[in-house]
């Protein structure tokens, strides 16, 4: 809340924030037996990363003019996952890396992927 909250973010033209959520964290992905995050069982990794979405879309309406967003680095070979992911670190990057340098007209309180957006 220290860094949202800066007085340099405050007199920015174009100020973005960006928070790293997870596809984990998406309630449509977790209750489709189809797809593979309904099978993950990580009760306080997906349940933060849900709570950090709400805190990206409480940010988004409170401070108007700012860009907030969640992003999902999808599943990078890190430390955490002990190097089993399906892409590199900088792969992960993009999405982040893209939603902090968009345009005026970019977007604003969503959540997004590699891929496009992600659904909440």
């Amino acid at each position: 809340m220290r860094v949202t909250h800066a007085p340099l973010l405050c007199r920015s033209q174009q100020p973005r924030i960006v928070m790293v959520s997870s596809a984990l964290a998406s309630l449509a992905h977790a209750g489709d037996p189809a797809g593979p995050e309904y099978g993950f069982l990580g009760l306080d990794y997906a349940s933060s990363k849900a709570a950090l979405d709400m805190i990206v879309s409480q940010y988004a309406r409170a401070l108007p003019g700012f860009k907030v967003n969640a992003a999902d680095p999808g599943n990078p070979a890190t430390d955490m996952n002990q190097h089993t992911g399906v892409h590199t670190v900088a792969e992960g990057a993009a999405a982040i890396i893209r939603l902090a340098t968009s345009d005026a007209g970019g977007p604003a309180e969503g959540f997004f992927g590699s891929d496009g957006p992600v659904p909440w």
